[in-house]
């Protein structure tokens, strides 16, 4: 078993292993290039593989097939993430996996040992695991995965935080009531407009979302999930702004922090309490609806009651954030 630095050649293989290895994700490969290639802090020195070679080839791509594609040679992969202060990301390992039929081999230490080494050359003091990087799969480890908790725990790394996505049925008897006429036309009284934006917008929205959203929201790093919407046209947010002024005042994306998923969304202090979230939540959904996502995810919620209460969401899925100082 070969350990070493990720080459493009083994893109194919790497995503083929996560799509097998996560299957509460199963991220396409399409995805997972965006994971890795499209992050800005890409840095395939921070990337390792554990490489099978040829003879471990057969058993790594029968415990990895998605779509077609094997992860041939690639038995294990961990992601790591130098830190960037300007888009509040904190740096150390945002994906990791070994194929099952080369677990309980201490592939993920040996993948872990360097990957915290090769952070640690560079500076690095805190170790995040999974909520790091700028392109992220989840916002911490999904308490299902049981082996990858116990890894983290013998290896020192502390439980720092709990986050949670919650879900709604887009279709069928449990689907929410999206409309939103009347209270837009409530909201327009009071000089207030709800819209998707035109492509030609992305500085204004994410202008606005950097300066809009106050601490404890992070607007930066925000702002660069708004600027993610506008990858496809017509971009995948809604937002709302003042009638008269033009002034920003709130938004919600999907596609942006998770595609598949809602999130990020807020609004200005300043246009709290009129039921403006409802209704960018609510057309946002009615979005994904007309996209063909028959459930909608919500990404890393923080005020469980608005959702549950707004369209009837429930809990999916339970994430732990750990930390650990090297």
């Amino acid at each position: 078993m070969e350990l070493r630095t990720f080459r493009d050649a083994d893109l194919p293989g790497v995503a083929a292993l996560l799509a097998a290895a996560l299957p509460y994700d199963q991220p396409s490969a399409e995805y997972v290039r965006y994971l890795l290639y499209d992050d800005p802090g890409f840095d395939p020195q921070l990337i390792w593989v554990a490489d099978a070679g040829t003879d471990g080839a057969a058993g790594a791509a029968g415990a990895a097939k998605t779509n077609g594609t094997e992860s041939g040679h690639v038995a294990g992969v961990v992601v790591a993430a130098l830190p960037d202060e300007r888009l509040q990301c904190p740096g150390g390992v945002k994906l990791f996996a070994v194929a099952a039929s080369h677990r309980r081999r201490g592939i993920a230490t040996r993948l872990f040992d360097l990957a915290e080494d090769a952070l640690r050359v560079r500076g690095v003091t805190q170790c995040v695991a999974v909520n790091c990087g700028h392109n992220r799969l989840t916002l911490g480890l999904d308490v299902r995965h049981t082996a990858a908790l116990c890894l983290l725990l013998e290896r020192g790394y502390e439980q720092t935080g709990t986050t949670q996505d919650m879900a709604v049925d887009l279709e069928g008897p449990g689907a929410p009531d999206l409309a939103t006429d009347a209270d837009e036309a409530r909201l327009k009284a009071t000089g207030m407009i709800v819209r998707r934006p035109r492509p030609d917008e992305q500085r204004w929205v994410c202008d606005g979302v950097e300066r809009v959203m106050v601490a404890p929201t992070p607007g930066r790093r925000w702002a660069y999930l708004a600027a993610q919407a506008f990858r496809r046209n017509p971009p995948t947010i809604e937002v709302a702004a003042d009638a008269g002024s033009g002034a920003f005042l709130g938004f919600a994306a999907y596609d942006a922090a998770r595609w598949g998923a809602l999130g990020p969304m807020g609004v200005s202090p300043a246009a709290r309490h009129a039921g403006l979230g409802s209704v960018l939540l609510k057309r946002c959904l009615r979005d994904m609806q007309a996209d063909g996502y028959q459930r909608g995810e919500i990404f890393s919620v923080g005020p469980i009651p608005f959702y549950a209460q707004t369209v009837g969401a429930h809990i999916s899925r339970v994430y732990y954030r750990y930390t650990k100082r090297l």
